[in-house]
């Protein structure tokens, strides 16, 4: 009896683990088109799908872990193209391990890394053989910068010349870092000696885009494109002399930035989203966060009711509340607030109608968005800019995949991918919404059940007290 007792509590604390596993009854969401194959047997066997289709032609082995799918959604495992971790805000790194729990727990099965740094290397090695529960982890390099005139950690590279660029993207390569990420102060000719190594390294790059580069240079380069970077600016009237508008830092710029919304030109916007498709890149909007934080804001007291409050760094909330009330005292009119925000969703829907892959991504934990939980909130944001739920869910799944190189293994479900799968207890087809509504998830051959999921998630508010 105590033995059984032993093997049942090794199940609650790391989940189904079993060589094959049996999903029936389930109704799949495949995510290789807008629709559902109802009453399906998915059968996973060493963390490969090997079987999938109608669960009465479907054999499943005796011995076989059986899930019961019936009235319930399975879909591939959900991927956030732009996470941080608390550590870049001086939270200890020992607490990292409680942050890729809550990754996981929200569904999210692999999540890029977008600032990168040595003990995250050794947290994915980690992760990788599976000794911590969380998702795969794509960490990208150190932030290549031109200066740093900011308080607080900095994790990165100062290059202001080329050779300084080319040295530390080489070093980049060399560390084991999966692209090169460019960020502030960058300048045009340490700007082009960075891409024209990352090329030569074969790393690719990606970041954000300053108006010293601006946007034209960026997409010569094929660079990956974060917040919409530079993309507002284009739209500015050529008689206006200010080439400055809300992209990157100048969102804090209340005085001289923000009175450009007004002037921004949606008739450049179709022109604009050719330049950017022609180029053949990816972008990752990272709505939720911009628009919760400068566009509609949110009150004190609804910032404290959500569900990820408690796991952010108690050190770190007054630091948090005192950004928000620099921006939220007198803030830019809610005549401009709301025109930013309607143009950076016409900007989406633009670029989705065109082809232009979208990622999602939440910039997570900025402000008070926390990472796992923020991934459902940029869906919804995705679809609140006018995309189909089934093209919001894209963003998380299929582009992501295509962009890493790794559709072959996942961003869909079909025999002989990897079993990264999420299971949910309604359509998220239907609404966007239910992409919450997780019961279970399946992750490097485990199978993690709600209770197991939940108990990750009260592990993980050790973060609160820090």
């Amino acid at each position: 009896m105590k033995n059984a007792l032993l093997v049942l509590c090794w199940f609650c604390c790391i989940g189904l683990n079993a060589q094959t596993v049996a999903f029936k009854n389930v109704n799949v969401i495949p995510m290789d088109g807008d629709y559902v194959r109802s009453l399906q047997t998915v059968l996973v066997e060493n963390g490969v799908i090997t079987q999938m289709g109608e669960a009465a032609e479907i054999k499943i082995p005796r011995q076989a872990k059986i899930i019961d799918g019936t009235g319930k959604y399975l879909m591939p495992g959900l991927m956030d193209m732009h996470v941080h971790f608390f550590t870049e805000q001086g939270i200890a790194s020992k607490f990292m391990p409680q942050e890729t729990k809550i990754m996981l727990a929200n569904g999210v099965t692999t999540a890029r890394i977008m600032c990168g740094d040595s003990q995250y290397l050794a947290l994915k090695k980690q992760l990788d053989q599976g000794r911590i529960p969380g998702p795969e982890l794509v960490v990208v390099s150190p932030q290549l910068v031109g200066k740093w005139p900011f308080r607080g950690p900095f994790f990165g590279v100062i290059a202001d010349t080329p050779e300084k660029a080319r040295a530390a993207v080489r070093e980049f390569k060399a560390q084991g870092y999966a692209a090169l990420k460019i960020t502030f102060f960058v300048q045009p000719d340490v700007y082009d000696a960075a891409v024209e190594t990352a090329r030569a390294e074969g790393l690719p790059v990606t970041g954000h885009v300053g108006p010293d580069v601006g946007l034209d240079r960026a997409l010569a380069a094929g660079q990956q494109i974060e917040h919409l970077d530079e993309f507002l600016e284009q739209l500015l009237p050529d008689t206006v002399k200010q080439r400055i508008s809300v992209s990157g830092t100048s969102v804090w710029d209340k005085k001289k930035a923000w009175p450009t919304v007004d002037l921004l030109d949606v008739s450049k916007i179709p022109a604009l989203v050719q330049r950017i498709k022609k180029a053949g890149i990816s972008v990752t909007p990272t709505h939720y966060f911009l628009h919760s934080s400068f566009g509609y804001g949110q009150h004190e007291d609804s910032i404290r009711a959500l569900p990820d409050f408690d796991y952010i760094p108690a050190s770190l909330k007054p630091d948090r509340f005192k950004a928000r009330e620099y921006f939220w005292t007198d803030p830019p009119p809610e005549a401009l607030r709301k025109r930013y925000i309607s143009l950076r969703q016409h900007l989406t829907r633009a670029l989705y109608t065109a082809g232009v892959p979208l990622l999602c991504g939440s910039d997570s934990p900025e402000w008070f968005l926390v990472s796992g939980f923020s991934v459902h909130n940029e869906l919804q944001a995705m679809v609140e800019a006018g995309l189909p739920p089934f093209a919001a869910l894209e963003t998380a799944t299929v582009n992501p995949a295509r962009y890493l190189g790794v559709d072959e293994q996942k961003g869909t479900i079909a025999v002989g991918k990897t079993a990264d799968l999420l299971l949910l207890t309604a359509n998220p087809l239907d609404d966007i919404a239910n992409s919450r509504q997780i019961e279970g998830v399946f992750h490097q051959g485990k199978y993690y059940d709600r209770k197991t999921l939940d108990k990750l998630l009260k592990e993980a508010r050790v973060l609160g007290k820090q």
